[in-house]
């Protein structure tokens, strides 16, 4: 910095700024030096330590299915602190699966990477994360909790979030709820699953195992589930759904057999997809600002990897967004005669 300062003949303060806070500088300076700083190779001071230590100034994010728009917007959020910070983000998709998750980390280990934010396939992704720890490579645990492991975390209210779902299908009248979850290896699908029968103690009514069905987080998930309520005969007017994807799979099934939404079955489920929203708004959500998770969590790495941050693990939870749509509306008399019988 000091050889820039002195060639660009301006103060040591002033490349400073050109580096932290570019806008404070005048545009003919700025760019002066900043073409000066190209030819002499200047780095940022937080890229020339690592260079020093050795480091390689890489960021994983490991993710479960990188075509839910959920974490496609914690992907956003995480790389734009991750650049911001002078980090580069590797990204990895896991499919949910935790064997094709271990064999990213082990080839992360393998090119030195510096910190992991991941979204644990299931609980037995504790193996997994064992690999970090040994190796002493920080990582952020986000979305999803890991029993038995303590670690940064950052995730959603899931058990809130849930019962205040089914809470809104109660409100408008609804009684025979079902239960469309996720993998319930999985802390969110537990969680959601326990929001569900919090909200129908709350009311007296008891849960119907046969209208819960625990799958997986994806659209065919959602379909199966379909499938399933309707081969075992459950009588349901109303369903809550673990997220989008699953309720997107379920409606489809329903609606293959002639059953009306939400003239028959009400259905409401977790996480936006601003996409179809904009172009249908239709489901009734429990929005999760997806891309505060990727900013938190990016953040409390870099904290970490800088040495800024407290010895003990750190816990972040976000607070979801409850947005009434056409999916849950008010119960509506079927041809059959009773309020969202059908057969």
């Amino acid at each position: 910095m000091a050889e820039v300062a002195r060639r660009a003949q301006v103060s040591r303060m002033t490349v400073s700024r050109i580096v932290n806070r570019p806008e404070t500088v005048a545009p003919a300076t700025r760019e002066r030096v900043e073409a000066l700083m190209a030819r002499l190779g200047y780095v940022h001071p937080s890229v020339a330590r690592r260079l020093a230590a050795r480091d390689t100034g890489l960021i994983a994010l490991v993710l479960t299915d990188v075509t839910n728009p959920f974490f496609t917007h914690v992907a956003r959020g995480a790389e734009d602190v991750a650049q911001r910070s002078g980090y580069t983000v590797v990204l990895c998709n896991s499919d949910e699966k935790v064997d094709k998750e271990r064999r990213y980390l082990e080839a992360l280990l393998s090119h030195r990477v510096d910190g992991v934010i991941m979204v644990p396939a299931s609980d037995a992704s504790r193996e997994n994360v064992a690999l970090l720890q040994r190796r002493s490579v920080p990582f952020i645990l986000c979305d999803r909790r890991l029993p038995g492991v303590r670690a940064d975390l950052v995730l959603g209210d899931s058990v809130g979030g849930a019962r205040r779902l089914t809470d809104h299908l109660l409100d408008r009248g609804y009684r025979r709820i079902a239960l469309a979850g996720g993998n319930p290896a999985v802390s969110t699908a537990r969680d959601r699953r326990a929001g569900f029968e919090q909200a129908l103690a709350a009311r007296g009514l008891p849960v119907d195992p046969t209208s819960v069905v625990e799958l997986g987080y994806g659209v065919e998930s959602g379909v199966q589930a379909g499938d399933q309520l309707l081969r075992r005969g459950v009588r349901f007017d109303a369903i809550v759904a673990a997220n989008n994807a699953i309720a997107t799979g379920g409606v489809t099934r329903l609606r293959g057999r002639g059953v009306r939404i939400p003239e028959d079955v009400a259905v409401a489920c977790f996480d936006e997809i601003e996409a179809m929203a904009a172009i249908h708004p239709f489901f009734t959500v429990m929005a999760q600002p997806a891309l505060d998770f990727g900013t938190l969590a990016a953040q409390m790495l870099v904290e970490r990897l800088e040495g800024r941050a407290s010895a003990g693990p750190r816990e972040v939870v976000l607070v979801p967004e409850l947005i009434v749509r056409v999916s849950s509306g008010a119960r509506v008399e079927s041809g059959a005669g009773t309020p969202g019988h059908w057969a």
